[in-house]
């Protein structure tokens, strides 16, 4: 009997803010405990909360960005329970007006329906010196929840992969799970084909893109063999234990009514005018999925490029420098995709924050791309500019490394190798390739890698012939 599996997200988003929610202290991370605080965010009594202009922007671009419905009215709610990092007893929410509605993103092959994305607080957090560390409470968030659209981890992935491009490029959050500035919770159901939504289990923040991968592909294998078994689905809070690559139960789900939520009465209406909203659309960066058909269909890219140069802010902005001077955008697409990467890899740097020195990069590229260098060479000095800021002529000029253009010594050179190679002479009329590009092979040799090799496929052939 075939089984079908529903997945819809909660993806709570970290705002870049430099301040809290509700008040102003500073919303960073990695500060020493408990100095980021106030009596608002403490939830001490007599304090009142303020809104967050800027937050509130930053979700009504990343509604335009999703496709959604901006609320023009602006209502806050309180969601009540008790956890010992919610200093409140209460969470400042959007519950029953979120600010946007009804969105979607598109993936490669289907639309994924987004129902809401709302604002609210961000709770305290277990401290390391301290029992709670209170820097994180009050921190402005985003609730971003989806349809139950997703039938397997490989949309999941693909969707927050485009999810996170977005909210980058729009610099609503820098999406750093490690960090807590991204969290995902999946809720999952599976029934049989043809019947109504299963029954479902929420996986509570999970930390990276492989643990939801494998959370998922866990959780639909345990649901499938509790049906088979003819065995009851439990509604219930689960967490994934990365050690084991299994859910584990946490508590029983809670529902609506546990959280009795009512309006925040601190808190008035907001009115957000249509001149606010259209400010925020016309300074609307392009979109992602904009770029991606422009390197498609314009540039000619393929789409693990397209994939490495939308990887982050800070790498776009590399290519789409370079490629204003530079016309082969293909090859510019190439060295980030396949050069940077590999260095980036190999050296563990962190290429969000990476300083590329454009104008050596655009320097070298130009040199190689008139053929005053071999690929050897322009991959090595490209090494050497990423990792120790070398200034790329000076260290060519230095060490020698352009290639030859003198004819006359390139043929000898050539005459000198046939000469000691007489036998693959032979065997290439007699059709054998291999004996040619050893005869390559050998000439690079000799010339110590620095000719074109074009300029020798020519002379090889001119001489054997």
């Amino acid at each position: 009997m075939e089984y079908k599996t529903n997945i819809g997200l909660e993806v709570h988003i970290e705002l870049l803010t430099k301040e809290k929610m509700f008040c102003s202290c500073k919303a960073s991370f990695g500060d020493i405990e408990n100095t980021n605080v106030c009596p608002v965010c403490l939830g001490l009594p007599g304090a009142l909360p303020v809104p967050n202009k800027k937050a509130i922007e930053l979700a009504i671009k990343t509604g335009l960005a999703t496709n959604c419905t901006i609320d023009r009215k602006i209502i806050f709610d309180r969601k009540n329970y008790f956890y010992k990092d919610l200093p409140k007893g209460y969470q400042i929410t959007q519950f029953f007006k979120p600010i946007c509605k009804n969105g979607y993103i598109n993936l490669e092959n289907k639309k994924i329906n987004i129902k809401e994305i709302h604002i609210e607080e961000d709770a305290g957090k277990i401290g390391k010196s301290s029992p709670i560390d209170y820097n994180r409470a009050g921190v402005p968030l985003l609730e971003l929840v989806t349809e139950p659209d997703f039938e397997n981890a490989n949309e999941v992935i693909e969707f927050l992969n485009l999810l996170k491009e977005i909210l980058m490029f729009c610099d609503v959050s820098d999406c750093k799970i490690q960090e807590g500035s991204m969290r995902v919770d999946i809720n999952l159901s599976v029934r049989k084909e043809n019947e109504s939504l299963g029954k479902r289990t929420e996986i509570k923040n999970v930390g990276s893109f492989k643990s939801i991968k494998n959370a998922i592909d866990f959780e639909t294998k345990r649901h499938i063999s509790l049906l088979k078994e003819g065995n009851k689905i439990n509604i219930e809070t689960r967490r994934f234990d990365e050690n084991i690559n299994e859910t584990l139960f946490m508590r029983n789900k809670e529902t609506i009514s546990d959280y009795c939520y009512f309006k925040e009465i601190d808190i008035s209406p907001i009115n957000i005018s249509k001149d606010f909203i259209n400010s925020i659309k016309n300074n609307m960066p392009i979109l992602p999925n904009e770029k991606r058909e422009i390197y498609k269909n314009k540039y000619d890219l393929n789409k693990n490029e397209i994939n490495a140069i939308l990887c982050c802010k800070n790498i776009n902005n590399l290519f789409e420098t370079l490629i204003k001077n530079i016309d082969n955008k293909k090859e510019v697409a190439n060295l980030i995709a396949i050069n940077l990467f590999k260095i980036v890899n190999e050296n563990n740097l962190d290429i969000e924050k990476f300083n590329f020195n454009i104008n050596y990069i655009e320097n070298l590229l130009k040199l190689f791309l008139v053929n005053k260098i071999s690929r050897d060479t322009y991959k090595d000095v490209f090494y050497e500019i990423i990792i120790n800021d070398i200034e790329p002529i000076s260290f060519i000029e230095k060490h020698n490394l352009y290639l030859t253009t003198d004819i006359n010594f390139i043929e000898s050179t050539i005459l000198k190798v046939l000469e000691e190679n007489k036998k693959s002479i032979i065997d290439y009329k007699a059709g054998k390739e291999k004996s040619f590009k050893y005869l390559i092979g050998q000439c690079m040799k000799s010339l110590k890698g620095k000719c074109d090799v074009n300029i020798i496929k020519d002379l090889l052939l001119k001489n054997i012939n």
